[in-house]
């Protein structure tokens, strides 16, 4: 495989994986719009903030993974180019190894962040 097909193969994972996460910033949107009609509606039931939070919580892990499949093709792609020797290789894995990098840590924790944000606004009572 030379250079070129590689990095063709690795941008060509990444589209797929951002068409997932444009999907999972949808159905996060979603669960806002959802955990703010719970926190609007004063009769809310036990059960719609039941369901909700299990929504978002579900969204969250699926947005999560997402992340995680993307750095996963970026490492792997990146080992790759590492191993051929490429000058593309070296750039990406000085990039690779940053805490923000896709699937990285902090992504991470932003993830649990709204994940926390939307179950606060679910399980809050308005004044």
């Amino acid at each position: 495989m030379s250079e070129y097909e590689a990095l063709n193969l690795m941008y060509l994972g990444f589209t797929f994986n951002a068409i997932y996460t444009l999907g999972f910033i949808l159905f996060t949107w979603l669960g806002f719009r959802m955990a703010r009609n719970i926190y609007e509606d004063s009769a809310a039931t036990m059960v719609g903030k039941l369901f909700t939070s299990i929504f978002c919580l579900f969204v969250a892990f699926f947005f999560i993974q997402s992340n995680m499949i993307g750095g996963g093709i970026l490492q792997s792609y990146t080992s790759i180019l590492v191993d051929m020797s490429s000058a593309s290789g070296e750039r990406l894995s000085a990039y690779a190894n940053s805490p923000t990098i896709l699937g990285g840590p902090v992504q991470t924790i932003f993830q649990v962040f709204i994940l926390a944000f939307q179950l606060a606004i679910i399980w809050t009572k308005k004044n």
